[in-house]
């Protein structure tokens, strides 16, 4: 058995972004890092420390779209010839990337006016933005996959599995033989995997619902025989179930704590993320932390427990659902 090698690229807020080197035939990077010198010269250090050059690399493979997982790809491909490999939605992206991050971007600051969220902050956030647009560019794939094939890389036969939810591109390789799996931002031992509410690719802008995908399939996930989940960030999962679980009830008691808001009075997405963590998380992490009440309160409305309303301005209010008394 091949083994794997772990590189830890650096990135801004989180800390870093992991890399699996695979030894074997095709010698093969998972993810690649942002689109930044930094980075570059990092993992250039790294596999210069494991005997490897970035000219050796035959194979990169992507597991979603984001910035610290691709960014890197089209340079890499240039330096090393490799061929890149990715889930037909990750492709989409790459081939894209600078369009679709502007619709992101502008679906995204619209929903936050239509959850609450005042111009101001709505203006604040134009940096992170700017960062992903910066840090990430478009790459070409050449073995674009399909979920359920199998591709060999660094000497392992590994399965698509599409899992999306904390992306719309999340891509699982899965190692049957040996129980592992190469899980990206999927599931995470020390973070909580948030779910990015964007556009869906269905014509007009109907949204995705992101963390009631994202439940659905972190279960199929913890259906599956692995002993170990090498992740896009934080140490490697020996048990997933167990962590699972524990994301599962996280999320259950989080549904408790918004209904209980709305109970309470909160009416907008954005005054339920000022009282669920405090005034300044909501005006400083604005993008996270209204995607996180909004599908909640997805999931709540899906239940009717809240009930959702639309004002003449287009902006979403919720009230809590009134039971009514058995005759």
């Amino acid at each position: 058995m091949s083994d794997v090698a772990a590189i830890s690229v650096p990135i801004p807020w989180i800390g870093s972004v992991n890399l699996w080197l695979l030894r074997g035939e095709p010698l093969t990077l998972l993810d690649t890092g942002p689109a930044n010198e930094r980075a570059y010269a990092s993992l250039e250090e790294q596999l210069r420390e494991l005997g490897v050059a970035i000219g050796d690399i035959e194979l990169v493979l992507i597991t979603h779209h984001h910035l610290d997982h691709s960014g890197l790809a089209a340079r890499i491909k240039e330096v090393a010839g490799a061929q890149v490999a990715a889930h037909g939605g990750t492709a989409r992206w790459g081939a894209d990337y600078q369009r679709r991050t502007a619709e992101e971007r502008r679906f995204t600051l619209e929903l936050m006016a239509a959850h609450g969220v005042p111009d101001e902050l709505i203006a604040a956030t134009e940096p992170f933005y700017e960062y992903i647009a910066r840090e990430g560019t478009e790459f070409e794939t050449d073995v674009v996959l399909l979920d359920g094939e199998t591709i060999e890389a660094g000497g392992r036969p590994l399965r698509v599995v599409f899992r999306p939810g904390h992306s719309m591109t999340d891509t699982l390789f899965v190692d049957d033989n040996a129980q592992e799996a190469f899980v990206g931002d999927h599931l995470l031992a020390k973070i909580t995997t948030g779910a990015e509410l964007g556009p869906t690719e269905l014509p007009g802008d109907e949204r995705r619902r992101a963390l009631i995908e994202y439940l659905s399939n972190v279960r199929a996930t913890a259906a599956m025989e692995l002993r170990r989940c090498y992740t896009g960030h934080g140490p490697v999962i020996d048990d997933h179930r167990a962590l699972i679980e524990e994301r599962i009830s996280f999320h259950n008691d989080r549904l408790d704590r918004i209904a209980g808001l709305v109970r309470d009075g909160a009416t907008t997405a954005f005054e339920i993320a000022q009282r669920l963590w405090s005034k300044e998380v909501a005006e400083t992490q604005t993008v996270l932390a209204i995607w996180e009440v909004v599908g909640h309160l997805d999931i709540l409305v899906n239940r009717g427990t809240v009930l959702e309303r639309l004002d003449d301005q287009g902006r979403h209010h919720f009230r809590a659902r009134i039971a009514t008394a058995a005759r």
